[in-house]
């Protein structure tokens, strides 16, 4: 069954939040490392820790299990499975998966090299990037396409890890096929139990790409709860706050994934304020096309500028890195949809190419 228009434009103005939750995520820390200190504080009162646990280890933590949801779902949407059908998606997601992954961990690793080689900033790019000056040939490529470890823009694992979902779809189809409860049930147990033995795909990739491939391949609707949207939304605040305070407890990583099973219905059953709200619903899908650009680009650019802020102002007050936590994200993202959309303008189709025509 194809996705109505109002379906499509409310998974498309996710887009944009789930990108900002993932910049917030990797904000988290309240200390950076340099080549020879630590600038920061150690010890977060409560507040400062409620506040990033909800935002960054709470709501932000939706967006990535969200967008391989969303990637499983459209994989197999009214997909009719055959070779040639096989081979076209392959062509498709090389277009858009594999040429942006090569180009922006190949830029990343050249910048990351020559900031490595000079005096004045290799200070901001040492402790937890590898010393690439130092790493042999294979080592560098290892460390650019993250092939045994994460690629040099650690934010690629999740296209990394989706490109070899897709190159496994054909098995995908077929258990979904032939046994779709226990394959979803199995997978899904394994995830909520952190029960995996591979390092990619990431069971987390691999659950949620499954139960949106699931979804599709039945007929179902990614927005089937918006019946229960309201006491799921309530269950869901509940759950979040008590993950929030239960950080070190032995039972909060499933508090945490019970979270993210009801954070993902309410985020969609959300998306039903912007459909009714053409305004709101115009600026999402604007800000959704520089989505790709501020995935690529907002790391390793966000760890150098708070390490400069960092060792600028030392920051010791806890306010104070409360104050950077939420500014330097913020700031960054209005910047680089800024820049996307001069870089857009000036030259389209290079930037579609390196964006994977979004």
């Amino acid at each position: 069954m194809p996705l109505d228009s109002d379906s499509s434009d409310r998974l498309a103005s996710l887009r944009f939040p789930l990108i900002v939750g993932v910049v917030f995520i990797h904000a988290y820390s309240t200390e950076m490392r340099l080549s020879h200190s630590t600038v920061g504080i150690e010890q977060t009162p409560f507040v400062l820790d409620l506040i990033r646990n909800l935002l960054s280890q709470g709501i932000a933590r939706i967006a990535v299990p969200t967008f391989f949801l969303m990637s499983g779902y459209f994989f197999f949407l009214d997909f009719s499975w055959s070779v040639a059908a096989y081979k076209a998606k392959l062509s498709s997601r090389g277009r858009t998966l594999l040429i942006p992954y090569l180009f922006w961990n190949t830029c990343g690793f050249l910048a990351i090299l020559a900031a490595q080689t000079l005096p004045a900033t290799r200070p901001f790019f040492a402790g937890s990037t590898p010393d690439l000056p130092s790493l042999s040939v294979w080592d560098r490529v290892d460390a650019t396409i993250g092939i045994t470890r994460l690629p040099i823009l650690y934010q690629f694992w999740f296209i990394r890890d989706l490109m070899v979902l897709v190159v496994l779809s054909p098995l995908f189809y077929v258990f979904l096929r032939v046994l779709p409860s226990i394959t979803l049930g199995a997978i899904g147990i394994a995830w909520f139990l952190g029960a995996w033995f591979l390092t990619i795909p990431t069971i987390e990739a691999l659950a949620f790409f499954l139960i949106g491939a699931g979804c599709a391949m039945a007929g179902e609707s990614l927005f089937a709860f918006d019946r229960f949207g309201i006491p799921i939304t309530i269950a869901y605040l509940v759950v979040l706050l008590s993950d929030a305070l239960t950080k070190g407890s032995p039972l909060n990583p499933y508090l945490h994934k019970s979270g993210i099973l009801l954070g993902i219905p309410c985020t969609l059953f959300l998306t039903h304020l912007v459909v009714d709200r053409p305004r709101l619903k115009g600026i999402l899908l604007w800000l959704g096309r520089s989505s790709f650009f501020v995935f690529a680009t907002h790391e390793p650019l966000m760890t150098g500028i708070r390490k400069i802020v960092f060792k600028l102002l030392s920051p010791s007050s806890p306010w104070l890195v409360l104050v950077l936590y939420l500014v330097i994200p913020s700031l960054l993202i209005a910047l680089l949809v800024l820049v996307y959309a001069v870089f857009k303008r000036l030259f389209p189709r290079f930037a579609s190419w390196v964006t994977g025509g979004r």
